[in-house]
């Protein structure tokens, strides 16, 4: 059975999938979300053999000019589970800062607390 849902998106997202519908060969607007939908569960819910997490951050520090050090911070706050720590200044106003975290499932809340703070622009959390 297939359950149907209504989403709502704002104009310039639906734009975006369209390009993506037609860059990346999907058959519709439904296959790319599903998929995308399926890539965030799988990411967010899996945990590897070895119990790590690569979590990835992309920051603004325009919009926030003391976001880098807010996520450096908070990522220093859960010291017990940090494995690794990489912070890099990308063209502009960017920032990416890698951390490899271990431990039991602590690398949710470190996620949860990142993408609330001001600047940050995306998370990704991926078993490694």
């Amino acid at each position: 059975m297939v359950a149907v849902i209504s989403v709502s998106l704002p104009d310039d997202l639906v734009k975006k999938v369209d390009r993506a519908v037609e860059q990346y060969g999907y058959r519709s607007r439904s296959d790319l979300i599903k998929t995308a939908l399926q890539t965030f569960l799988e990411g967010e819910g899996n945990k590897s053999s070895g119990n790590y997490r690569l979590i990835v951050v992309l920051s603004d520090h325009k919009a926030s000019p003391y976001v880098d050090k807010n996520i450096v911070g908070l990522i220093h706050s859960y010291s017990e589970e940090l494995i690794a720590l990489y912070h890099q200044i990308l063209q502009g106003p960017y920032c990416i800062t890698i951390a490899v975290v271990g431990g039991k499932d602590d690398w949710r809340t470190i996620v949860r607390k990142l993408r609330s703070l001001n600047g940050v622009l995306g998370v990704q959390s991926l078993p490694i």
